[in-house]
């Protein structure tokens, strides 16, 4: 088997320096359902403001693709007023 090429070590490099923020907003996102589904919107509008702060910083620093972090953020504030208009 070749050794690995500069470009496999640098991929997997990055991979690894990106695992754990990307599993940050993973986990950031999951929150915020959590809180939406218990029904607690002021809890769920705090985790939405920092949502949004941690998905932009990401995005600036090329951890995901700007449009994604946009996608992800208005997602957040299309179900928060859903549910505060259920309410």
């Amino acid at each position: 088997m070749p050794a690995p090429s500069k470009r496999d070590k640098q991929s997997a490099k990055r991979f690894e320096q990106k695992r754990g923020e990307r599993t940050n907003l993973r986990t950031v996102s999951k929150n915020f359902y959590k809180a939406l589904d218990a029904g607690d919107l002021e809890k769920a509008r705090e985790v939405r403001n920092r949502a949004q702060k941690t998905f932009d910083s990401a995005a600036s620093r090329g951890i995901i693709h700007a449009n994604k972090a946009s996608r992800k953020v208005s997602r957040f504030d299309q179900a928060l007023a859903k549910a505060s208009a259920a309410e």
